[in-house]
């Protein structure tokens, strides 16, 4: 019988959802961001040759984000423009919710969802899976071309109209003006100021935007701190 799912109960699910994969995964999500701990989840789904599909529909992928999910075996990216639903299953648990997989989502929203499995929610499970194919079959394949993240450092990509430096935002990765005094995106640093804890770890660095231990007091990876 499906179970609804509050914020907490949708994350515990879609990372469940991942890690019971064993032969295909398919997740849904416009907006795509994915946390350190679901992209080491989709690498050891990757590891035991589980097909993967994401189809999203919403901003361009950043250059660091194609590189990660570029050193997936089995992966396949696809991009639908309308896309709204969000939807992610193995071959027996499926979650539907609101929650997209990005990963200020997961940390800062009030979510919900419902949790079915094949076995119990035969009907719905079906339905849903045909709608995703049906979705999967009008969605266009994006290449995903790896590119280091150490030559995507030392490009520093610059605007077309200004001579300032982009960034990324230390906490959502949102594109953002490269500030060191300021390494949040103007909604995190809202949140960010609650507490003014400038140790307070986060997970990307603000420079090249990759998975890292950054920080107000510390916003690069050691990489880009090098430079």
């Amino acid at each position: 019988m499906a179970e609804f799912l509050t914020t907490n109960g949708t994350s515990y699910h879609i990372e469940k959802i991942i890690t019971g994969a064993s032969k295909k995964l398919i997740l849904v999500s416009p907006y795509l961001q994915l946390s350190k701990t679901f992209f080491e989840r989709l690498q050891d789904a990757s590891k035991r040759n589980v097909s993967i599909k994401i189809i999203y529909g919403k901003d361009e992928l950043k250059p660091n984000e194609k590189s990660s999910l570029s050193e997936l075996d089995n992966l396949e990216l696809l991009f639908f423009k309308n896309l709204h639903a969000k939807c992610y299953f193995n071959e027996k648990e499926m979650v539907i919710t609101s929650m997209n997989m990005y990963e200020f989502s997961e940390k800062n929203n009030r979510e919900m969802g419902v949790y079915a499995t094949r076995k119990q929610d035969k009907e719905l499970f079906s339905n849903a899976v045909n709608e995703t194919l049906s979705i999967i079959q009008s969605s266009e394949v994006i290449d995903l071309t790896y590119s280091s993240r150490d030559n995507y450092s030392l490009k520093r990509i610059i605007t077309s109209n200004s001579n300032n430096h982009l960034g990324f935002c230390i906490r959502c990765k949102d594109r953002i003006d490269f500030n060191i005094d300021k390494p949040y995106c103007n909604d995190c640093y809202s949140v960010w100021l609650n507490f003014k804890n400038f140790e307070y770890i986060e997970n990307a660095c603000h420079n090249c935007g990759e998975y890292a231990i950054s920080s107000m007091d510390k916003p690069e990876c050691y990489s880009c701190f090098k430079l």
